[in-house]
């Protein structure tokens, strides 16, 4: 969960200030002996920078792969909030963010990434080939999104209040 939020945060998808609404209702609703000190601590983060310092000394040594297929499911359920170029730009920073390079994920979003600059630079600025960039960038955003759809199952987990403990 800690290395999901902080991956979230800092592709400027998810807000800290969300986390910490999510947590207050998660202490008001939650009996006290069951509530992890921890939250605690989470609750009162002032502030982006605060916050995400605490998820990373949280997260440290916790497997990238399943948070990031979930902040990628996220993506996915949330891509109507965003352009095409600005879905591209998030998870280029997902990919440079992970540890792990050579991860499926990483090298995926990373090769998607390229392509779609690759197509900015050759199909960009130049209007005498409009048809053809519309066509290549109807297809770069079918390959986008059909690559995010493989992790729309992972953003079911974030709806799930017993995921907080797990």
């Amino acid at each position: 969960m800690y290395e999901t939020y902080r991956l979230g945060i800092l592709i400027d998808h998810l807000k800290a200030e969300d986390l910490i609404r999510q947590i207050d209702e998660y202490i008001e609703e939650t009996p006290v002996d069951q509530i992890p000190h921890i939250f605690y601590v989470l609750s009162l983060a002032s502030n982006r920078r605060i916050m995400i310092e605490l998820l990373t000394d949280l997260a440290r040594g916790v497997d990238e792969e399943l948070p990031a297929s979930i902040v990628a499911g996220i993506l996915y359920k949330d891509r109507a909030r965003y352009t095409v170029g600005e879905l591209y730009a998030k998870i280029g920073m997902l990919a440079s963010l992970l540890a792990d390079e050579d991860s499926e994920i990483a090298a995926s979003f990373r090769e998607l990434k390229q392509s779609y600059d690759e197509l900015q630079a050759v199909y960009g600025s130049r209007f005498k080939r409009k048809k053809a960039r519309e066509r290549m960038l109807a297809r770069s955003e079918k390959v986008l999104e059909e690559t995010l759809s493989e992790y729309g199952h992972f953003a079911e987990e974030m709806d799930r209040k017993e995921w907080w403990l797990n």
